[in-house]
């Protein structure tokens, strides 16, 4: 497992400023959350990819600001903009191949979709087949206001498409009114990203080790499932006071995802 911070995590600092700060810290891996339409512009991700470069972050995945528009490119009627909604995330492959990302975080059609698990998964797989063509993995995260929201979904997706692979978010599970066990299991074997974060009583999304969740028995399980990805860090700017604390919680990330002992995080539950 590699371990890194997603940008949306220092919204609304651009990605720039936010890889900046990484590369400082010494950041192994890193999100880059795409904001707006001259961000996939190629002076500008050839810049964007210097800057990890020359820092020794490698940009592992790449998110699109279009992920509420999915719904209407991907999983409407009209085929035309099923067709050019692939054109348009085209520019999204592109951008994460010049990045050096190998994933795309998809959201999918809205929790109210009209359409069966069968035809979501033939309109997911043309999206997912695009990316292949150009070396990018597209991976369904689980998000409540979405088709996927619930382990349910996910487990006649993977029958569905056992070629499909998954992006598991733990604050989204939490939620959705889910153990973030229940997710990990419905996903099974085609976990291919984690969006973690940390929890209380008080907020469902904190930095790792700001509050009590099982994240030890989370990566263990994980990694009993065969999981090897990355462990992405993705939190709110509300999720914490300074950037300070949020990159001291990569210091318990770095661990975590290196497998150490619970004895490591003293204030982790076990």
């Amino acid at each position: 497992m590699v371990a890194g911070i997603s940008t949306a995590s220092y919204y609304p600092e651009v990605p720039e400023f936010a890889l900046k700060r990484m590369a400082v810290l010494g950041v192994k891996a890193a999100e880059v959350f795409i904001n707006a339409p001259s961000e996939l512009e190629k002076p500008y991700l050839r810049e964007l990819r210097r800057i990890a470069d020359r820092g020794g972050v490698r940009i592992v995945s790449i998110h699109p600001f279009t992920s509420e528009m999915e719904p209407l490119l991907f999983f409407s009627a009209y085929e035309r903009r099923y067709q050019d909604g692939l054109e348009l995330y085209k520019k999204f492959f592109e951008a994460a191949n010049l990045l050096g990302a190998d994933l795309l975080v998809f959201h999918g059609d809205r929790r109210q979709t009209q359409r069966t698990v069968e035809e979501y998964c033939e309109r997911f797989q043309g999206v997912m087949e695009a990316g292949e063509r150009m070396g990018v993995t597209v991976a369904q995260e689980n998000v409540p206001r979405c088709a996927a929201w619930n382990p349910a979904f996910f487990r006649s997706m993977a029958h569905c498409l056992p070629k499909a692979r998954f992006v598991l978010d733990v604050k989204q599970s939490v939620r959705a009114g889910f153990s973030v066990s229940e997710m990990a299991g419905a996903m099974g074997r085609q976990i291919a990203h984690l969006h973690i974060s940390d929890r209380d009583d008080a907020s469902d999304c904190l930095t790792v080790g700001s509050g009590n969740s099982d994240l030890v028995g989370l990566i263990a399980q994980l990694k009993s499932q065969g999981f090897d990805g990355a462990v992405i860090e993705e939190v709110y700017r509300n999720s914490y006071g300074t950037y300070g604390e949020l990159e001291a919680s990569y210091a318990l990330l770095l661990q975590l995802a290196d497998g150490k002992k619970p004895e490591s995080f003293g204030y982790l539950k076990t």
